[in-house]
């Protein structure tokens, strides 16, 4: 009963800002937990590293590093490490509607974690602690430069104690706006974006499931280099979990044009 109360008014406090905020503020889809419908730029390199302090029953600390790359415009991937297994990431744009300030597209992405830990658990974790495999479609849309994303998917591990489940649906509605500036002069200018992001897993076998809420606040320096803050903590859980509340920062840096073209064979 407690947790549908406090579900609820972390709603309408959601809601709210979105219905009061739209209309002045401007965003960005840069998402701290999730990834947009939007790819990378073509023949670009992102090298990443995040930090994680993990609270609950089992505290603890999380590393990663990743290189992000992508050869073309509608394709993108992701490998990485937290030390002690590794991850792979990658992603499809395959419908892209584009107008004056807006844009409608649509992604599908698969993701793959290489682990030898066996962490007793309900959760199916994305951050290196099982081995598993998960694969989903991504949907976004930019208006005026607020930003909005829906992404549905599938996960399935291979570790974990076999009394939880294996399967299950995740899910994600991420929503941002941008602070500073108000209004852009160039490239040059720092950007300061604001985001929230319902974070949300439900198991195939049984009625466990939880529902996070993960606000975030990002700077972006010379439209390349990224800093990312954000807390991650539970709205609605009924799943067992031995970490359900989170730390998180990370900083990123892009490189354009860093890798050479690519170019399909013709028939």
């Amino acid at each position: 009963m407690k947790n549908s109360n406090l579900y609820k008014k972390i709603l309408v406090v959601v809601g709210a800002f979105f219905i009061v905020g739209l209309p002045s503020l401007q965003a960005q889809e840069l998402y701290v937990y999730s990834e947009p419908a939007s790819v990378m730029p073509a023949r670009s390199i992102i090298i990443k590293q995040a930090f994680q302090q993990m609270e609950g029953v089992n505290a603890q600390q999380n590393y990663n590093t990743q290189l992000e790359f992508s050869l073309q415009k509608k394709w993108m991937a992701h490998i990485g490490t937290n030390y002690k297994a590794a991850d792979f990431y990658t992603q499809y744009r395959f419908y892209s509607s584009d107008a004056l300030h807006e844009h409608t597209r649509f992604a599908g992405y698969f993701k793959a974690v290489a682990s030898g830990n066996n962490p007793s658990e309900q959760a199916i974790l994305l951050d290196g602690q099982q081995k598993l495999i998960g694969a989903g479609i991504i949907a976004t849309k930019l208006q005026h430069k607020w930003a909005s994303s829906l992404t549905m998917g599938w996960l399935y591990r291979y570790t974990g104690n076999t009394n939880y489940t294996k399967n299950a649906v995740q899910y994600s509605w991420s929503n941002g706006l941008l602070l500073y500036p108000v209004t852009y002069k160039n490239y040059m200018q720092t950007n300061i974006n604001f985001y929230v992001e319902l974070l949300g897993q439900q198991s195939i076998q049984n009625k466990a499931h939880f529902l996070d809420i993960a606000p975030s606040v990002q700077f972006i320096f010379n439209s390349q280099a990224k800093l990312n803050f954000g807390y991650r903590l539970p709205v609605w859980d009924t799943m067992q979990r031995n970490s359900s509340r989170s730390f998180y920062i990370s900083l990123d840096y892009l490189f354009f044009n860093a890798l050479p073209k690519f170019k399909m064979a013709k028939k």
